[in-house]
């Protein structure tokens, strides 16, 4: 059928959602807001010490010196930051050096006077890898990566040399790794197929000019929320200003291609930008954010005069799908035609036609508190979507030169967003988000989010594509071709995320609205590091009816599932093991998710 994946629906429907990780995650939240009456409690100060009287020396001898004075205590919230340093995503706190840990007893760190005049810095931007892909090393190292995945029917064996380099600059981290992925078929669980490819490569990792760059695994400087911020990689998802219009995109859910996306942030007390891009080598979704702070020039000493801003922001995809080409040719000579996109068998991807789906706005924020234990801010976001939609029939439709009429739908947000850092050794930092919405009937907040690389071409509910209009169930049609004449939607998110130091993270967050099947949310937790042993999951379930849609356990068409975890065996030796739920084209010639189970040796050297 020249597809590179045939999924059974009916195995991916039967997938179920962990009751344990839903309970966790609640154990978690619960947690989480226990500790927010935690207050940092200043350590005692040792009582003043009165200078040791001199001792009478002979005369012939000179008078001893007095005893030098003894360290001052610690301040409130402050932290070391000594040892060998990881990459800013893995852990931000430092484990001690090999001479602090032959002297520590009982696990316990001493504190030493030059650490005790470094204050911690304040944890902000994300706490959790909400929806990245993978994670990386977190020393220097070379070496392969070896193992076994299953992409749908197909087992590969896979082999990719790879090299990781982190160092530290000034207070911030410079981490890299490229690596040069390689998938040799093995095994083909459909009958007649069986071994007759065994060591073929894996075309559709190499067809298209964005593949190539995925050599490039990662390069990141800083962190998000720096006043200079470079990430470049494959593995996380993005958002930009408070993610109104794009909020956690993730480019790589597609099987069939992979991206390396970009973003550069910078910024200081009068103004600053965000820039994005999805692809490196020839991106179709861009965004941007501009703002300035005015009242920096009155008075920058003042944190309010400081922290208010005006921005400006951007988001474009400028190769949006308009209308999905069906397979009217039986290219994929499946005998299907009106049921069935078509697909370029070059490269396996749907083809359509292309518009523009612009998202801009404008947005002022501003703290009203700012310590070292709390910062709180509210911010008020007015946005737009903007398109032209198709103006023929829908029942006798054409794909080239498709007449459109302009639409454009509005909404507006109000938001608070609290962070605190709680405690030292380890600290730990919370952050809360709650946002009220009101918006459009065909208008929908955050229309760049997780699931929109694969929504922009078909944007189904919770039941799936059966009895669905495959040409016009785009992204674009689907949500700014509703009835604009109904009633303002009212709308609602909720976030909340919990970081102990750099041994365990979680995050939850629940989308709601009164009237569109739009209802959405998210469980994560995450162990960054303890000792050899990492672990990542994400729960993603989308676009459903109704709130108490939400917490059903059936496994649907909508529902994305993230998970990794990796053990050193030695500092030479790991295994790691990774279970997703990424979206291939299925013999219908429509996109279906599918279970890719990764097992893979990494065997490295560091330096």
């Amino acid at each position: 059928m020249g597809h590179s994946l045939a999924t059974n629906p009916s195995e991916a429907g039967g997938v179920r959602l962990d009751l344990a990780l839903l309970r966790f995650a609640v154990a978690a939240v619960l947690a989480l807001a226990s500790a927010t009456s935690v207050l940092a409690q200043e350590p005692p100060a040792d009582p003043p010490q009165p200078p040791p009287e001199p001792t009478p020396a002979p005369p012939s001898q000179p008078e001893s010196k007095p005893a030098p004075s003894k360290p001052e205590s610690r301040r409130p919230g402050e932290r070391g930051m000594g040892g060998p340093v990881c990459p800013p995503w893995i852990c931000r706190d430092q484990e001690p050096d090999a001479a602090q840990s032959e002297a520590t007893k009982d696990g316990a760190k001493p504190v030493t006077a030059t650490e005790a005049d470094k204050p911690h810095r304040f944890e902000k931007g994300e706490l959790a890898s909400v929806g990245a892909v993978g994670f990386v090393p977190w020393e220097n190292r070379f070496g392969l990566v070896l193992g076994i995945e299953k992409i749908g029917p197909i087992f590969y064996g896979a082999i990719s040399p790879e090299i990781n380099y982190t160092r530290e600059f000034g207070d911030r981290m410079l981490a890299m790794s490229f690596g040069l992925p390689v998938r040799l078929e093995v095994f083909d669980s459909r009958g007649g197929t069986r071994f007759d490819n065994g060591g073929r490569i894996r075309k559709a990792d190499w067809d298209e000019a964005s593949d190539y760059a995925r050599i490039l695994r990662y390069l990141s400087f800083g962190s998000k929320e720096d006043h200079f911020y470079l990430d470049v990689n494959q593995f996380k998802a993005s958002s930009v200003a408070h993610g109104l219009l794009m909020k956690r995109y993730n480019p790589n859910l597609n099987l069939n291609t992979r991206r390396v996306a970009a973003e550069l942030d910078a910024f200081n007390d009068y103004g600053g930008f965000e820039l994005y891009a999805n692809d490196v080598t020839g991106p179709n979704v861009l965004g941007a954010l501009l703002f300035m702070k005015p009242l920096s020039f009155v008075d920058k000493k003042d944190f309010r005069m400081r922290s208010f801003s005006i921005g400006f922001t951007a988001i474009a995809d400028i190769k949006a799908p308009i209308r999905n080409k069906l397979d009217l040719a039986d290219t994929n000579d499946d005998g299907r035609r009106y049921n069935a996109i078509q697909v370029d068998q070059s490269n396996f991807q749907p083809v359509y036609a292309a518009g523009t789906v612009l998202g801009y706005g404008v947005d002022a924020e501003v703290k009203l508190i700012d310590t070292r234990v709390v910062d709180w801010k509210t911010y008020l976001d007015v946005s737009f979507l903007q398109t032209g939609l198709p103006a023929d029939d829908p029942l006798h439709p054409k794909w080239d030169d498709i007449p459109t009429r302009a639409v454009r739908s509005s909404g507006w947000t109000w938001g608070h967003l609290l962070r605190l850092n709680v405690g030292h050794a380890p600290v730990h930092a919370l952050r809360l988000r709650a946002e009220y919405r009101r918006y459009d009937p065909n208008y929908l907040p955050s229309y760049f989010d997780s699931m929109y690389e694969i929504q922009r071409i078909q944007y189904f509910g919770a039941r799936g594509p059966v009895g669905s209009d495959l040409a016009n169930r785009t992204k674009l049609q689907s949500v700014l071709g509703r009835d604009p004449g109904g009633d303002q939607v009212n709308g609602a998110y909720f976030e909340a995320s919990w970081r102990a130091g750099r041994g365990f993270a979680a995050a939850i967050g629940v989308e709601v609205n009164d009237q569109s099947p739009d209802q959405n949310m998210f469980v994560h937790v995450e162990v960054p590091r303890l000792g050899r042993w990492q672990f990542m999951a994400t729960y993603h379930r989308r676009t459903q009816d109704r709130f108490a849609d939400l917490f059903t356990l059936n496994f649907g068409q909508t529902d994305l599932f993230l998970a990794k975890t990796r053990l050193g065996i030695s500092n030479k030796f790991a295994l790691v093991l990774e279970a997703l739920t990424p979206y291939g084209i299925d013999p219908e010639s429509v996109f279906h998710s599918t279970v890719q189970v990764n097992l893979n040796a990494e065997i490295g050297f560091p330096y």
